[in-house]
């Protein structure tokens, strides 16, 4: 089975020049790079954030923030950037402006940055972890609750 390789554009320049390159506008988000292995990366034309592609394997919540690292493809293409995860926050306006139809690959389950708050009616002590964290359901569009154990995809979320 042979696969066809996917048309490079943004390789190069500004933010504003990948996107002038690659020609590609998808309700509120702009295509910004595509690499020739079919990576792609958008703007949100409303907030500004840039988001990766979907990692292609699934990690615990302990693995998906260090997923987000130098060693992400993403880093590669746009140098000198500080990829994250999410926030559900950002999920949530991403998909209210329409995210999963623009947005390759989002039919996967996707951690978030954000903890669930504990229900306990003991506080919580400083600098201990939570111990579930909210998770974006990109098929359904909505939060969900994962324990840090849980396995899920990773998109890593960027502000120039």
């Amino acid at each position: 089975m042979t696969f066809a390789l996917a048309q490079p554009c943004g390789m190069e320049g500004s933010i504003e020049d990948r996107i002038k390159d690659c020609n590609l506008n998808k309700k509120n988000f702009a295509l910004v790079t595509r690499n020739e292995k079919g990576l792609e990366i958008y703007k949100d034309l409303k907030t500004g954030l840039v988001w990766g592609d979907r990692i292609g394997s699934d990690f615990n919540h302990y693995g998906s923030g260090k997923a987000c690292s130098y060693d992400l493809p993403e880093a590669q293409l746009l140098k000198n950037l500080q990829w994250r995860l999410p926030t559900v926050n950002e999920f949530e306006n991403a998909a209210s402006h329409g995210m999963k139809s623009s947005l390759s690959r989002m039919e996967h389950t996707f951690w978030t940055s954000t903890p669930v708050a504990s229900k306990s009616k003991r506080k919580r002590k400083r600098n201990t972890n939570p111990s579930r964290v909210f998770l974006w359901d990109g098929l359904e569009e909505k939060t969900d609750t994962g324990d840090l154990k849980d396995a899920a995809s990773v998109r890593c979320v960027t502000r120039i």
